[in-house]
């Protein structure tokens, strides 16, 4: 168990348990040496540890210290993210007592790490004047939200966690009801204003556990773990109203929810029914959020 005050290390079975864990969740993807996926797992939990103990920045610096950090001649960014995602899966299940506060704290320090990881991978290719620089990004400069690139990696991931350990996920798409009329009347940096107004929008009313996306010109999804229907529609409602109330120029949301298990099983078909229940807010009017209703 943990001490919400001060936690110290973890009970050895408890440190085997989720490092083996996670060994298995990426041997089952294909990827490094056993030898190397659990100098890996250490240096991971090792970091942990660290900010359950309190300190936000302990597993950057942990895996800073790691010599395979980054190491693009191995595997790719993207297999990088999905063994991190998968070990904060892994630690959150695994780690017994775990509070609210220290599941928030988790979550940071693990997407701050996947942005640390990205810069990694960034400055190598600027160095070898890799033209798919912009490729390796997964956070959006304008906005500061994550990009599609970190959605598709994150999304998967959440959901096998929701499937394997049976915590529901809910995801969000927000989208502007009058992006082009916008556009058409005011011009490129009114959008652009108005875009960035809505990221702070969404950010003021979903929690840190929360992972925000934007996708450009002008589509936001939320990850929202351990959360039921009745909570995305409270939070799509809050949402929407966050947007009217402080986002200039009239702009409006609408906003569309989907669970899993409860409406898809797998990535695609979640955000699917996330997208179906949006275009239905919208042929409503715009200025409207729904849960996804099977036809």
């Amino acid at each position: 168990m943990l001490d919400g005050n001060s936690v110290a290390t973890l009970e050895r079975s408890v440190r085997d348990r989720v490092v083996q864990n996670w060994i298995s969740a990426v041997e089952g993807r294909g990827g490094r040496a056993r030898v190397a996926l659990q100098a890996r797992g250490r240096a991971l939990l090792e970091g942990t540890e660290a900010v359950l103990r309190g300190d936000p920045d302990g597993l950057v610096d942990r895996l800073r210290r790691d010599p395979q950090w980054g190491l693009s001649a191995i595997q790719s960014l993207a297999e990088e993210l999905r063994q991190l995602l998968l070990f904060r899966a892994v630690a959150m299940e695994g780690i017994p007592g775990l509070t609210d506060a220290q599941k928030e704290a988790l979550h940071s320090a693990f997407d701050r790490a996947a942005v640390e990881l990205a810069k990694w991978f960034e400055a190598l290719a600027r160095a070898a004047g890799d033209a798919q620089l912009e490729a390796e990004r997964i956070r959006d400069p304008s906005t500061g939200l994550f990009n599609r690139r970190y959605l598709e990696i994150a999304l998967p991931v959440e959901v096998q966690r929701a499937l394997r350990y049976g915590h529901p996920l809910c995801v969000l798409a927000v989208r502007l009801d009058n992006w082009e009329e916008l556009l058409g009347r005011w011009g490129q940096g009114v959008v652009e204003e108005v875009v960035r107004a809505t990221a702070e929008a969404v950010q003021r009313v979903t929690r840190a556990v929360d992972t925000k996306f934007f996708v450009e010109p002008d589509q936001f999804y939320v990850l929202m773990p351990e959360a039921n229907p009745d909570y995305a529609f409270v939070i799509a409602e809050r949402v929407r109203e966050s947007v009217q109330a402080s986002v200039p120029h009239g702009a409006t949301v609408s906003v569309g929810a989907a669970c899993c298990p409860l409406h898809a099983e797998d990535a695609r078909s979640l955000l699917e029914r996330a997208e179906e229940a949006l275009a239905t807010a919208k042929r409503l009017g715009g200025n409207t959020s729904l849960v996804y209703q099977p036809a």
